[in-house]
């Protein structure tokens, strides 16, 4: 098979939330430990949702679906290194690499939080990630999303049944 021919390759994930999806095979992103808590599910695919959101869907569990936010959303305050020679996402100096949050929705979108100590870490030259955890006390499991009187009409609470994260 040609590059051109893998690169137009489509698969169909299915998907408790949004049905059946035909998306792009290059397009999937393996996580070959898993997330914490869920090592049986390697294979995800991104799904843009309402900016900064998005949604981190299993390729193997259609009922599983992680909002999550570009850890570049966070700010300058938000530097972590990322790891460097990894073998599961063969990391090296100077690859591209995206930081994904991801984000715990509660029915009150005021206790909407995002999980900064644990983010994954995603080689965008070969579309792996691994979950790092951060010994920091400075990053939280629990990061606030909204300050005090915010979120009382956002979009993102549309979904307040979406508590995985």
């Amino acid at each position: 098979m040609s590059e051109e021919e893998s690169k137009s390759e489509m698969i169909t994930v299915q998907s408790s939330r949004f049905g059946e999806l035909r998306v792009p095979a290059h397009s999937v992103i393996e996580l070959p430990s898993g997330l914490i808590g869920f090592s049986r599910s390697q294979s995800f695919i991104m799904l843009e949702h309402k900016p900064p959101f998005s949604w981190l869907q299993s390729v193997e569990d259609p009922g599983l679906a992680f909002v999550i936010v570009d850890g570049a959303e966070f700010g300058d305050e938000y530097k972590l290194e990322p790891p460097i020679g990894d073998k599961d996402i063969d990391l090296q100096e100077g690859d591209d690499f995206a930081i994904l949050v991801i984000i715990t929705v509660r029915p009150d979108p005021r206790e909407t939080t995002a999980n900064l100590k644990a983010p994954v870490f995603v080689n965008l030259k070969n579309r792996r990630g691994v979950q790092i955890i951060f010994d920091n006390p400075a990053y939280s499991t629990r990061f606030p999303l909204w300050a005090e009187g915010q979120a009382e009409g956002d979009a993102t609470t549309s979904n307040s049944d979406d508590s995985e994260g």
